[in-house]
């Protein structure tokens, strides 16, 4: 009978097995689509899962892998997850987690899950007796690329090869001589062992190796049985004549140069048996899970290689090992549609014999996968045919009509030939879609994220995201009509965008030219001055979101009616310099608007996530940023204070840090208020696995609490009795009272542009700690040499990353990462790290963690401003719904990826009902508007054309500006719909 692997109801729980941890909606929809998967496996070989990045595809696969694992009982061989090595240890930690939190009554208690970097690695796990045998192996894509290196494999091969001949005594010694130095283990391995493991047989050598102390006795046999099973299938010619004829009869001054090329050779024989041996080896396992496939999208690849063959010569290693296989990717429309046939291609590497193989034979697969070929072709040629054919519409073609109200006129009744065939081009774009989907639904499920929030019983549902374009940004919310007009110039500040658009007019009649600095005074100022030397290179990525290239385009040796550089001279000359006064810089329209915009939201209580595309606005915004929010904490507090506070920021200061010197003080009334509010919350029996971190939690807590950006905000210092509870000097309790009251009630009571409290935030960020904490109770075993990809205590870092402790830093430390050494005016007491952070491609990888820990916090830093560094792979989820696109990309998916870091399961919208608000401000009649237009207009044009490439010179650019948008309605009505659960 076909694979019969029903999904384990009885034992797994999506929504939590103890509590409810994702949104209902969530929690269905995961669960219909792992029995979807599993239903699947009965029919065909495979299915590609593509959910949006953030929904959750890795638990729905070890839903999956877990369902198999429960039925098989291990008999069929353990599950094989395989995945880039960046996520190698991210995936074993899920899978714990995945155990703790969605698995009923310990339904898993008793599978093993292990780990392996190299083919003996799990072929030594295959090997293990059936009680001990792992049902779930984790690998890494570069798994089975990676060259022979095990020492014991190396030697055993020697043993093997020593088998096919007969040796002379004196060949005998050669060999126990120089063996040692073949295999690089001189000082490990005494020639006696050598001589008494050449003599024995391989299964033998574990007994002989624990005898001599050289292994444990409960570790792994040193070499795979399966390479002692195959052996007669392996050719053995090049290595035996290596121990026959090559190995030195003596030493001489020149022996070291002559062992060293000894040795390639020998390593060369041994990596060609290593490779036989893994195209011979027999083993299976029920599925294998691949993760990031798009990059066996190539055939050339090596990860590629391990499915299909790029050429007659090739053997697939992978061949008939896997009895189906499940593949993950958010990107399936980023790839071109033969890509897409490729990476589902890899499917037909599974086992097509015996009794588990699918209902569907071999050839039907085959043809039906070159039947979607086919339909995928057809659909994507009349994608294109639509594309020109809509490119030539011109906005005075409308009239006073929108684009939708244009053609919803035209479909009812298109007045003439032209209008007609768009109407058929439509149609054949509805049928090939049609044709396509069909097929293709049974090879890929794809979910987008709801357009709504999960509504509260007896309240509307509200947007998951609102967009403010434009001018918008410097608008009031509830005033902001969604309209997309660019912001303004101010007529003193338009010359040098005057200067641009006509250097940009002057290279659109030059194919492939490009006004890198155009694009750049769009940013800021900064951007500029560093675009004009830089190029290409002033930026962390390419514009459709890649790595940057190494030689980028430079426009500056194209022949213009003016050469650019021309241009650039006078605008470096009218707009401020580098060095220019700080509020002079801000002036920059966009840049005075982004600032704005972050102050303001930070005023509100939120945290607010900026990506740039260039470095050098990155830190002007870090600067703008950082010196505004000071302003306005002085602001705030001077306001509410009153005269003459108002008018004296210094006093204004030193009143804050008289309050906060209250806070500090061991033992007084401030100090006790602080921490018997933030110790409420431990007396719940679910932060019970906190305890032994409390006083660490509360003393992080408190140092936020005592910053002048708290205290500020949420205190009501325009109240008199609050005033004169911070008197100099002042002690009496019923004077100290009020302001015991006002401060419960700011942290209790008072709420954010979000409508929650801050001790609501205390809350979520402690189950937040939680999850760290359990994550620190699960430790990885990690090879030699290997390096974790995640602290050893991560709750530990977490606080580490928001708070300093004992370590007060000087101002010109403030937003440095370096170890600061202890001085004698150390406290004891915990500080906040600063409040605006800045990222971008020259940062730390290890600052960059710390940072994403720190920001998925209710704590410091609250404002981050990134280059698209942070963009991918980091969660920034958990505490802020306010995303700033301060630059735009080329790419869509590029944008969608970057705000996809805050717009994921279990986000801040979801925990406050709040949508999350994606600005992209674009500066009128600038690079900046056309930028906006072209990726308007190209990400919905993205999923009706697959795999879509444009050009981005000044010409194509300026020509996709131009185009009349695709209603949002027909470009739905074009896309695929792969989802298998509709809300």
């Amino acid at each position: 009978m076909p694979a019969d692997w029903p999904f384990a109801t009885s034992a797994i729980c999506l929504a939590g097995a103890d509590r409810p941890r994702i949104q209902a909606d969530d929690a269905a929809r995961q669960t219909l689509t792992a029995e979807h998967v599993l239903q699947s496996f009965r029919e065909r070989p495979g299915i590609l899962l593509s959910d949006e990045v953030g929904m959750g595809k890795t638990y729905v696969a070890l839903a999956v892998a877990a369902s198999v694992i429960l039925t098989t009982k291990g008999k069929q061989g353990p599950v094989v997850v395989m995945v880039p090595g960046r996520l190698h240890r991210k995936w074993q930690r899920e899978w714990e987690q995945f155990k703790r939190h969605c698995v009923l009554a310990g339904n898993l208690n008793r599978v093993r899950a292990a780990d392996a970097h190299t083919p003996t690695e799990f072929f030594k796990l295959l090997d293990d007796p059936p009680r001990q045998r792992s049902h779930l192996v984790f690998l890494t894509t570069g798994c089975f690329s990676r060259g022979l290196s095990d020492p014991w494999i190396r030697l055993a091969m020697i043993r093997l090869a020593r088998q096919k001949t007969r040796l002379t005594t004196l060949q005998k010694r050669r060999l126990y001589r120089w063996t040692p130095h073949l295999i690089r283990q001189t000082t490990k391995l005494p020639k006696e062992v050598v001589r008494k493991l050449l003599n024995r047989n391989v299964e033998d050598w574990k007994r002989i190796l624990i005898h001599e102390g050289l292994l444990d006795e409960d570790a792994d046999d040193p070499v795979p049985e399966l390479l002692s099973r195959f052996r007669d299938d392996v050719q053995w010619d090049q290595l035996v004549k290596i121990i026959r004829k090559k190995l030195p009869q003596k030493t001489s001054q020149n022996i070291g140069a002559r062992i060293k090329r000894l040795r390639a050779e020998f390593n060369q024989a041994c990596e060609q048996i290593y490779e036989q041996w893994l195209r011979c080896a027999k083993w299976s396992s029920p599925l294998l899970i691949l993760d990031e496939a798009h990059h066996a999208k190539n055939d050339h690849t090596r990860l590629a290689r391990l499915f299909r063959q790029s050429s007659e010569n090739d053997v697939t290693l992978l061949n008939d090992k896997f009895h189906r296989m499940l593949f993950l990717t958010a990107t399936p429309f980023q790839l071109g549609h033969q890509e897409l046939i490729r990476v589902i291609r890899s499917f037909d590497a599974i086992r097509w014999t015996g009794p588990l193989a699918p209902t569907r034979s071999r050839e039907e697969t085959v043809a039906e996968i070159e039947e979607l070929n086919q339909a995928l072709d057809a659909n994507r040629l009349a994608g294109r045919r639509l594309d020109r054919l809509w490119g030539g519409i011109r906005s005075e073609d409308l009239g006073e009509k929108t684009p939708e109200d244009w053609w919803r006129q035209l479909e009812a009744s298109p007045e003439n030939e032209w209008q007609q065939r768009l109407l058929q081009n439509v149609n054949d774009c509805h049928q090939t879609r049609d044709s396509a989907q069909r097929l293709l639904r049974h090879w890929v499920i794809r979910h987008n994220r709801p357009r709504h929030l999960p509504a509260p019983a007896g309240q509307p549902s509200r947007l998951r995201r609102t967009g403010v374009y434009g001018r918008a940004i410097v608008e009031p919310d509830d005033t902001a009509n969604g309209a997309e007009h660019g912001l303004p110039v101010t007529t003193d500040a338009a010359l040098p965008f005057l200067l641009t658009a006509r250097a940009q007019g002057e290279l659109a009649e030059v194919s492939g030219a490009r006004a890198f600095f155009a694009e750049g005074l769009a940013s800021s100022y900064e951007a500029f001055h560093h675009t004009r030397t830089a190029r290409g290179e002033a930026r962390d990525m390419n514009d459709d979101g890649t790595p940057l290239d190494e030689s980028p385009d430079d426009d500056s040796d194209v022949s213009t009616i003016v050469p650019t550089a021309w241009y650039e001279e006078r605008i470096a000359e009218i707009i401020p310099s580098r060095d220019a006064a700080r509020e002079e810089r801000l002036q920059h329209p966009k840049v005075g608007a982004t600032v704005r915009r972050v102050v303001d939201l930070w005023e509100g209580g939120e945290k607010v996530l900026v990506f740039c595309f260039y470095r050098e606005t990155c830190r002007a915004l870090y600067d703008h940023i950082k010196e505004e929010i000071n302003a306005r904490t002085l602001q705030i507090a001077g306001d509410k204070l009153g005269a003459p506070h108002r008018d004296d920021p210094e006093q204004t200061q030193e009143f804050l840090a008289r309050i906060a010197r209250r806070f500090s003080e061991e033992g007084r009334p401030f100090y006790r208020e602080v921490r018997s509010i933030l110790s409420e919350p431990f007396a719940d029996a679910e932060y019970k696995i906190l305890l032994p971190f409390q006083t660490q939690l509360i003393e992080v807590l408190a140092a936020y609490f005592r910053a002048p950006s708290f205290l500020a905000r949420y205190l009501p210092l325009d109240d008199p009795a609050v005033q004169n509870a911070f008197e100099p000097r002042e002690g009496r309790r019923e004077v100290l009272e009020p302001g015991l009251q006002a401060l419960r009630r700011g942290i209790l009571e008072q709420t954010d542009q979000s409508d929650q409290t801050y001790l609501q935030r205390v809350r979520q960020f402690l189950d937040f700690a939680i999850e760290l904490a359990e994550r620190s109770e699960t430790r990885v075993d990690l090879s030699p040499g290997e390096e974790d990809d995640e602290a050893e205590n991560p709750l530990k870092e977490c606080l580490d990353a928001v708070s300093v402790y004992s370590q007060p830093r000087r101002p010109e430390e403030q937003d440095s990462d370096e170890t600061v050494t202890e001085r004698p005016e150390d406290d004891g007491s915990y500080r906040v790290v600063p409040l605006v952070r800045n990222v971008h491609g020259e940062t730390r990888q290890e600052t960059r963690e710390r940072l994403a820990l720190a920001f998925n916090s209710p704590l410091f830093p609250e404002i981050l401003v990134s280059s698209g560094v942070m963009g991918e792979g980091i969660d920034l989820h958990r505490f802020c719904r306010h995303v700033i696109h301060h630059d735009g990309y080329w790419n869509p998916s590029t944008l969608e990826q970057q705000t996809g870091r805050v717009d994921r399961i279990r986000c801040k919208a979801e925990a406050c009902h709040m949508p999350i608000r994606v600005y992209q401000p674009f500066i009128a009649g600038s690079a900046d508007e056309k930028m906006f237009r072209v990726v308007r207009d190209r990400e919905r044009w993205f999923q009706v054309v697959m795999g879509q490439k444009f050009e981005f010179d000044e010409g194509a650019s300026e020509e996709l500006a131009s185009r009349v948008p695709l209603p949002e309605n027909l470009a739905s009505q074009l896309t695929f719909n792969l989802a298998r659960w509709q809300a």
